[in-house]
């Protein structure tokens, strides 16, 4: 069965985190089924890798062509065949090829090793020589799928078991971890001991926030990360921060940004304990408010629960102040997306125990908000993790 304007988003390592942000930026309406690595979506995507770049939590973009109600390879490989051969006859050069089998609870309820091979068999019937770059007759990471120009040389399949039949569909687009990496690394300032935040979360909190707003804050904006991601989106961007060590660091990595990917939107920077803001420092009309925030100095092991609570505490009474200070000067509309500190209690990574700061609800809602969602980011190998809050004025 030809299926149009369907396209499966793979989710990033936090699934949840990573589906809500493709609600908020595509819309729940658009929304046709969520499984297990993958979530469906109906629409019409103009430029597949300009979506792709404004999602922190999408690895890739499959355009779905056909769909089968029975999950079984003697049903998918004619199906195959007719694809390869609509694409690659008259095609000339190397083909590099891979196939992903998603959403399957098992390895082996799906044979890549058969579905490999009778690939490279229809593509060497057309002539032309290939390789696959899966390893082992397993799954690919997107990583190897990037590096290997499989995207711009030959083809990426996928396979995904949907909730009531099996999708076929090939990836249009991927994350550009070559891009990541470049503002991740390459920016000319950075400090290990004031966090850094991941680009990709960057975008998502960003996202978060709303699709449509158009300048957001960060009263914690460290190096800059959240703002860079902002200029990158098309926003305007505001940073303060409590040293002014960290704020010309952000002024450099900004100005930076702006030369190497030509971004067009204005940045403003100031210094200004979150505690004490007035209305006079924001001048702007501030649409959100994304932020790291601060979460801890940094640690190689769990601290004793003394210290645990100490560093609560602290934190408690940070956020309370300067999330007050931020509801008398924002709009009504303004949301607050930003991290608050937690810490790993085990080393399990399949089955991890946190301790979190303990009545964060009643804490924002003295300041004058409510939380609407919350979601996990986490490291297994980091002892300070992160729960992602949203917030809304009450």
């Amino acid at each position: 069965m030809r299926i149009m304007n369907l396209y499966a988003f793979e989710l990033g390592r936090k699934k949840d985190l990573c589906f809500a942000e493709l609600i908020v930026v595509l819309g729940k309406d658009k929304l046709k089924e969520r499984n297990l690595d993958t979530a469906i979506f109906e629409l019409k995507i103009p430029n597949y890798q300009g979506l792709q770049d404004r999602l922190g939590g999408t690895v890739k973009i499959i355009k779905l062509w056909a769909s089968d109600e029975v999950a079984n390879p003697s049903k998918i490989e004619p199906v195959i065949q007719k694809h390869l051969e609509e694409i690659f006859t008259d095609h000339k050069g190397k083909i590099n090829f891979a196939v992903s089998a998603l959403s399957f609870m098992k390895q082996s309820e799906i044979n890549i090793k058969q579905i490999l091979n009778f690939s490279k068999k229809i593509l060497k019937s057309l002539g032309l020589n290939s390789r696959f770059v899966n390893k082992n007759f397993e799954n690919t990471k997107p990583s190897t799928i990037y590096k290997a120009r499989v995207l711009e040389k030959g083809i990426d399949l996928n396979i995904i078991k949907g909730t009531e039949q099996l999708f076929l569909g090939e990836t249009v687009a991927i994350q550009d971890i070559d891009n990541y990496s470049k503002r991740d690394y390459n920016k000319p300032k950075r400090d290990a001991r004031v966090g850094m935040m991941p680009p990709k979360l960057a975008q998502i909190m960003i996202n978060l926030a709303g699709p449509n707003t158009k300048t957001i804050y960060d009263p914690f904006c460290g190096c800059g990360s959240t703002l860079i991601e902002g200029l990158l989106m098309g926003k305007d961007v505001v940073g303060s921060d409590i040293d002014q060590r960290l704020v010309d660091y952000s002024a450099e990595n900004l100005r930076w940004t702006a030369q190497e990917f030509q971004t067009k939107n204005t940045h403003r920077l100031f210094t200004k304990d979150a505690r004490f803001l007035i209305k006079e420092n924001l001048p702007e009309r501030i649409e959100a408010v994304v932020t790291e925030g601060y979460l801890s100095e940094p640690i190689s092991r769990l601290p004793a629960p003394e210290i645990r609570q100490k560093v609560f505490r602290e934190l408690a009474n940070l956020h309370l102040n300067w999330l007050t200070a931020v509801h008398r000067i924002t709009p009504q509309n303004c949301k607050v997306v930003m991290c608050v500190a937690g810490f790993r209690k085990n080393n399990d990574k399949y089955r991890p125990e946190y301790e979190f700061l303990p009545r964060f609800n009643e804490l924002v809602q003295e300041a004058g908000y409510r939380v609407t969602a919350s979601y996990i980011y986490d490291r297994h190998d980091q002892i300070i993790v992160r729960e992602v809050k949203v917030l809304e004025k009450i």
